[in-house]
């Protein structure tokens, strides 16, 4: 099965019906149909792992065991969804277990320095002016893990909160709970550089 650097993949569409013919012929073992899945859902999947995982490869890494974990439960999928959602919910159980493994680790948590932001399409495109995307991406990535996931489930996978919960095996409450502090905190941080510029 081959896979693709999600930097040199571009963004397909892939319509419902042809997406499960695609996984019918893929469970036959069309390896060639599943490559054509990977290629339409990397571009989507990697930015979703970009900003859970705050790191361009951790998230290269979690896209590439994304999607040999499903090419393994193939004959498990129901056909009735997505497919998105259901890789979205392999690879935030990944990045949760990396997470978990860290934290027993690390005594005592220390801030992320977080990258720039790689231009991907995120959040920071509504935001007008450079400096202000540039200030918004830092500050996302600088939220703790479980605030960065809704973050990146709801925003830059467009998931509504039903399947975010789904996705983080959390109640549709503390979803709800978690975007509204993390943007809280994000409309803090901005307001707080804002005053230091003026």
């Amino acid at each position: 099965m081959k896979l693709f650097r999600p930097q040199n993949v571009l963004r397909m569409e892939i319509s419902f019906a042809v997406e499960q013919d695609l996984i019918r012929r893929a469970r036959l073992g069309d390896q060639a149909a599943f490559e054509q899945l990977i290629a339409g859902l990397t571009p989507d999947l990697f930015r979703v792992a970009r900003r859970m995982t705050a790191d361009t490869d951790r998230a290269e890494a979690v896209v590439q065991e994304t999607f040999w974990r499903a090419w393994q439960a193939l004959p498990r999928y129901s056909e009735t969804r997505r497919f998105l959602p259901y890789l979205i919910t392999i690879a935030a159980n990944l990045v949760r277990d990396t997470w978990r493994r860290e934290r027993r680790l690390l005594s005592d948590e220390r801030d992320q320095v977080a990258d720039l932001p790689d231009g991907r399409p995120t959040p920071e495109r509504q935001v007008e002016g450079a400096e202000l995307a540039q200030a918004l991406a830092q500050a996302v990535e600088e939220l703790p893990p479980a605030y960065r996931a809704v973050i990146a489930l709801r925003y830059d996978a467009g998931l509504p909160y039903e399947q975010i919960a789904a996705a983080l095996d959390l109640p549709v409450n503390t979803v709800r709970t978690h975007l509204h502090r993390a943007k809280a905190a994000l409309r803090a941080r901005l307001e707080a550089l804002d005053g230091q510029a003026g």
